[in-house]
């Protein structure tokens, strides 16, 4: 198609409704029900192609077929769905916003530790809305369990597709993680998804929660696992984010790989402590 010519510019479009992406984030009114984007009413307002497939629109002046406006906006929500799709976030979490995290409590430490949390997760994922996202430190979140570590984790995660269409991906640090990679070791297996299959996928995103970071301390081969993917991603400044009911101090005590793990931990990442009743009880799904 070589008459295609592109007639919309995101460059030179801005609405103060969806900030020129184009699209807007509709939280479903049922429960249990997928969130799900649409398009903004600025590009409606120039769809010439009545939505309908393959959303280009004939030009009669110059004789020539064009992109319709909202072509880009679909191919941008479609990638945004694929992100979210790949991103192994757990699907209670999906599309939930950063805006959704509480932290109203009656206890006023309590309150101002959740609103420390949450500051720092605003600040990491403004980082992002430069050019030049190297160098961010990550977040080591941790606290008891049902305290929202993991929530917020995903929170983060979604604004970083929403916001920016970055590629995220969530892993939870569990027998069944190790076991994967495991699995590949077999020849008929490993023919299918070798293991460093899985670790290059890991390392390639541009952001990763690790969740449940410190049970894992079984075997030999698993901290070794755990420490070079950690590893890995520092010397390829990859920002991670890692979630774990065990302090650093109490990381420290259990000597994870001779201490390194906590070693790379204190460089790439910033200690924030998520201390509160279960946060379970105030969690409400879409």
């Amino acid at each position: 198609m070589s008459n295609v010519k592109v007639i919309y510019s995101e460059k030179k479009s801005y609405c103060s409704i969806c900030s020129g992406r184009g699209y807007l984030y509709k939280p479903s009114a049922r429960k249990k029900q997928f969130s799900f984007l649409e398009i903004c009413e600025c590009i409606e307002k120039k769809c010439q192609c009545e939505k309908k497939t393959p959303y280009m629109v004939f030009n009669e002046k110059e004789r020539i077929l064009e992109e319709c406006a909202c072509l880009p906006v679909r191919r941008k929500i479609e990638k945004t769905i694929d992100n979210f799709k790949t991103s192994n976030i757990p699907v209670r979490f999906r599309y939930r916003r950063i805006s959704e995290f509480e932290i109203k409590n009656n206890d006023k430490e309590t309150q101002n530790n959740l609103i420390m949390a949450l500051d720092n997760a605003h600040h990491f994922i403004e980082r992002f809305s430069t050019e030049q996202s190297e160098n961010i430190r990550g977040l080591y979140i941790f606290g008891p369990p049902g305290t929202g570590k993991t929530f917020l984790a995903c929170l983060i995660l979604n604004e970083l597709i929403l916001q920016y269409g970055i590629s995220v991906k969530y892993v939870k640090i569990t027998r069944d993680f190790f076991n994967e990679i495991k699995s590949t070791f077999n020849l008929e297996a490993a023919l299918k998804r070798r293991g460093d299959d899985i670790f290059k996928e890991l390392l390639d995103k541009d952001v990763l929660v690790i969740d449940d970071f410190g049970v894992q301390a079984d075997t030999s081969w698993e901290q070794r696992t755990l420490y070079d993917l950690i590893d890995a991603r520092y010397e390829y400044d990859k920002p991670t984010i890692i979630t774990s009911n065990l302090s650093p101090e109490e990381i420290s005590e259990m000597n994870l790989f001779g201490g390194r793990i906590v070693s790379r931990l204190k460089e790439m990442t910033e200690f924030q402590p998520i201390i509160c009743s279960d946060y379970r009880d105030n969690f409400q799904e879409i």
